[in-house]
């Protein structure tokens, strides 16, 4: 991957992140209150948000990538090409070891840039908690 691809691995996910805690805090009207506490709580529950989808997606994406899935896919497979043509049964692999083998030639790489930019905020969130917690 290029150098440019690996920024945008990293920068889409923070960019989506900071977009989805600007209308957060919009929606809770977190720029018009006043008191201090609320403005933490809110800031606090807007990096949470987006920090957790982030991780959980990034890590379901991996697990994904890594075969946990395979199986599944296999037995759909198969017994969805019950329905279809000869043609098409012959052009799928016979058994589950070829489905693999097959896989693992055309898996793409990790999503690293969905964890750690979830991580990061994950990581924002708990500093505005615990600046909450001082106020």
């Amino acid at each position: 991957m290029s150098n440019k691809g690996r920024r945008k691995q990293y920068i889409i996910p923070l960019l989506a992140g900071v977009g989805f805690a600007a209308v957060f805090l919009w929606l809770r009207g977190t720029l018009g209150k006043t008191d201090a506490q609320e403005q933490l709580r809110d800031v606090s529950d807007a990096f949470f948000v987006p920090g957790v989808l982030l991780v959980c997606t990034g890590a379901l994406l991996f697990v994904a990538g890594n075969g946990i899935f395979d199986m599944l896919n296999f037995g759909v497979m198969k017994v969805l090409s019950l329905v279809r043509s000869e043609k098409y049964r012959a052009q799928q692999p016979r058994t589950y070891y070829d489905y693999v083998s097959a896989k693992n030639d055309r898996r793409r790489s990790g999503y690293p840039g969905l964890l750690w930019a979830g991580l990061l905020f994950l990581l924002l969130a708990g500093v505005f908690v615990a600046l909450y917690m001082t106020a």
